[in-house]
């Protein structure tokens, strides 16, 4: 009966993963379309000069974005594993508790912001005489808007925790409409483009805010009553602090980089990293999308010590991840010259070349996520975070480092790929020692070597395709049908096990099913 029983949950799980899977990867879909057409029209807008300014700027109060995504996986965390135990009590504590931390962690960032920020800002960075009345406003701005995002932490927490992704892609989807609305906005205004679009952001983010604090607010748990749990504070500071050291690493190789490149280089260059940064951001997305919907799962899976049902999580979360990605970065690398082209209207070699390394540094760092989630789970993040983002964090001054030696700019990604390969080694030898079902030969075999046999196999194809077929247009096509399709087709047949195989038809045929959760 306990084995029906058991069967019988995993079928709905694997139903709902199908699902939010599926919800996500659309919703991704859409904001890559969308945000590739808002940058398109914000770089138009703004020019050259004050795109560099508004990345460089507003990039001092978004180096402290890692804060509210700590916040977030952290709450949602906890989230997770009280629902796995079924403690209605306990969530309704985690949530008044959570928005304490917000409310008092706010009120600190915006004093730093409003002093030390302040002062980098007008007297730090290389910003025209001319704009600095103008980039103060934007930093202004920026600081409210980050404001926001902390405030919705605790909603978007709890909607991620009941994998309620419907709301998410929504909300999110209306976030991205509006940010592309004010970029149309500010191509036809004829008053100052970066004030207009700094106040239209601020705008944006309080009714983003807004929807998400009123769809969250309808669950049972997210009604605030005062709570004195010392414990659960302790827990809830001392798993953000560990967790915040790890995306500390993050924010150092993005905004801290933008910093550098902005001290060394100039706009011009900011310009350029700001490009690649976006279609990170993108590629960031993709890989969030099909995390999102794995992470639930193996958290409460976890909680209710299924580890062989978080085994098999795991390692269908790695595949999927990695092979999906590739099967849209080694094209997009092919074709980064023509896909800019298209996109921005221009784009020069600094640009093109950015933004090609920035995808390779995507690909590797995305399938860190699976291992992060079980030792998260776990509960073991000073041990994880602390050995696997000392050496992320190396990052920046190694780039400082190579910038005073006068190597050229794009040096900064041979630095973020060298430290990331690193700490992926890392991160499998704390997983190896906490999480005692791991295996690093089975690891080995059955996902890396057949994911460095494939991407090999499809590079190698995309050469061949390059180098016989002259015409440009007919390359570009056949590379995105023929490439793609290459690595879904050898990953099934030698990248995934039989049993993955049982798992990824049971996904369809859930998710086909007309039962409903």
């Amino acid at each position: 009966m306990a084995i029906i029983d058991r069967k019988s949950n995993n079928e709905k799980r694997n139903k709902r993963i199908a699902k939010n899977t599926t919800l996500m990867f659309l919703r991704m879909l859409l904001l890559t379309i969308i945000n590739l057409y808002t940058v398109r029209f914000v770089l138009k807008g703004l020019g050259v000069i004050d795109y560099g300014i508004f990345n460089a700027v507003a990039g001092v109060v978004t180096s402290a974005s890692f804060i509210s995504a700590v916040l977030a996986l952290s709450i949602q965390r906890f989230f997770s594993i009280a629902l796995g135990q079924e403690d209605e009590e306990r969530l309704k504590t985690i949530f008044s508790a959570s928005l304490n931390i917000i409310i008092i962690l706010s009120i600190t960032i915006i004093i730093l912001f409003e002093t030390v920020g302040l002062w980098f800002v007008s007297t730090q960075m290389t910003i025209p005489a001319e704009r600095m009345t103008t980039a103060i406003s934007l930093y202004q701005c920026s600081i409210f808007v980050f404001f926001f995002s902390l405030l919705q932490i605790p909603f978007t927490a709890i909607i991620f925790s009941h994998e309620d992704m419907g709301v998410y892609a929504i909300i999110s989807t209306v976030d991205s409409l509006l940010r592309l609305a004010l970029a149309v906005i500010i191509t036809k205004i004829s008053i100052d483009h970066l004030v207009f679009y700094s106040i239209g952001l601020l705008v944006e983010s309080g009714v983003v805010s807004l929807l998400y604090i009123w769809k969250g607010g309808k669950y049972e748990e997210c009604h605030y009553t005062k709570t004195k749990d010392k414990i659960l504070y302790q827990h809830l500071l001392q798993f953000s602090g560990w967790t915040m050291f790890g995306s500390l690493a993050n924010m150092g190789m993005n905004q801290g980089n933008t910093i550098l490149i902005n001290l060394f280089f100039g706009p011009v260059s900011n310009m350029a990293f700001a490009i690649a940064m976006q279609i990170s951001n993108a590629f960031n997305a993709l890989s969030n999308s099909m995390v999102l919907s794995f992470r639930p799962a193996m958290i409460r899976s976890y909680a209710e010590s299924k580890h062989y049902y978080v085994n098999e999580l795991f390692y269908i979360s790695n595949k999927f991840i990695f092979y999906l990605l590739i099967c849209i970065a080694i094209p997009i690398i092919a074709e980064m010259d023509c896909i800019l082209k298209i996109w921005l209207g221009t784009a020069n070699e600094e640009t093109i070349l950015f933004s090609r390394l920035i995808i390779i540094y995507i690909v590797i760092s995305a399938i860190s996520n699976p291992i992060t989630i079980i030792m998260q789970a776990s509960g073991h993040v000073k041990e994880y975070h602390f050995p696997v983002e000392s050496i992320t964090l190396c990052t920046l001054p190694l780039t400082w480092i190579l910038f005073k030696l006068h190597f050229p700019s794009y040096t900064v990604f041979i630095a973020m790929v060298s430290t990331c390969v690193i700490a992926h080694i890392v991160r499998l030898i704390c997983l190896r020692h906490y999480y005692l079902p791991f295996d690093y030969i089975y690891y080995i075999r059955d996902f890396l070597l057949p994911a460095i046999g494939i991407t090999t196999l499809a590079i190698g194809c995309t050469f061949f395709l390059k180098k016989n077929i002259i015409n440009l247009s007919i390359c570009f096509i056949l590379i995105f049908l023929i490439i793609p399709s290459l690595i879904l087709l050898t990953a099934y047949n030698i990248g995934i096990s039989k049993n993955e195989k049982i798992l990824l038809k049971r996904f369809i045929t859930s998710f086909l099913s007309k039962k409903h959760v």
